[in-house]
């Protein structure tokens, strides 16, 4: 190699480097809409899948995303947990929403509540939410009362009857046309559309025309090893 063709070669790098597409780099071209964020929710909601949600949250705020879309399918889980990341939902800069497909149970409802906008896929199911001990009794009236402060709250913030989250944790609340006394709340996704708590979008694609995000790219968060290995010890 002669010395001339050496020299040159760290120039050559460089507009190589620059000529590859911005999306190319992992960045969002200029100009071009934000990107989607897209964090599964899936399997039981503990202590490991807090920090995952928070850590795909500051990513998508440094990445100028255009929205976050939390995919939900859950029976519930841990009520420290889901408070964790409901707060995390309350203080992103960027829009939260929740896309219920299949199931949001228990601490999953919490999280939906939280965030800016719920979408449900036909055939979903959203609430039953009253906690229970690892016995798989009912919480002490304490944590119950805590948990139907805590979603009425949420639902309070976006605007939405907060009896009808307050029946989702509490069978003593009766409304009319919507549950009896003594049974605890679970909405289809018909009935939660009905009473102005979701939206309907039967896939993804449907989903983001919703938010005015069709042509935004999207990005799958995965765990990392720390925090499966938090998801592994606390729920094994």
């Amino acid at each position: 190699m002669t010395r001339s063709m050496a020299a040159a070669i760290p120039g050559l790098l460089m507009a190589a480097f620059l000529a590859v597409p911005a999306d190319a780099a992992g960045q969002t071209p200029a100009g071009g809409p934000g990107p989607v964020y897209r964090v599964p929710v899936t399997g039981v909601v503990e202590l490991g899948l807090a920090p995952f949600i928070e850590r795909s949250i500051r990513e998508a705020e440094a990445d100028g995303a255009a929205a976050v879309i939390l995919d939900m399918d859950t029976p519930g889980g841990r009520v420290d947990a889901a408070e964790r990341i409901a707060d995390a939902v309350n203080d992103a800069s960027v829009p939260v929403y929740t896309f219920v497909n299949r199931r949001a149970f228990s601490a999953g409802a919490l999280i939906a509540l939280a965030s800016h906008g719920i979408y449900m896929r036909s055939g979903s199911v959203m609430g039953a939410a009253t906690p229970v001990s690892g016995a798989g009794e009912t919480a002490p009236e304490k944590i119950v009362s805590a948990m139907r402060s805590s979603m009425r709250a949420l639902a309070e913030a976006r605007g939405l009857d907060p009896r009808v989250a307050e029946a989702m944790v509490d069978e003593d609340i009766a409304i009319e046309g919507v549950v009896e006394e003594g049974k605890l709340l679970t909405l289809t996704t018909s009935e939660a559309v009905a009473l102005g708590y979701a939206v309907e979008a039967d896939d993804w694609d449907a989903l983001m025309r919703a938010i005015g995000a069709a042509d935004a790219p999207v990005r799958d968060m995965e765990v990392n090893w720390a925090e499966r290995l938090v998801r592994l010890v606390t729920h094994p």
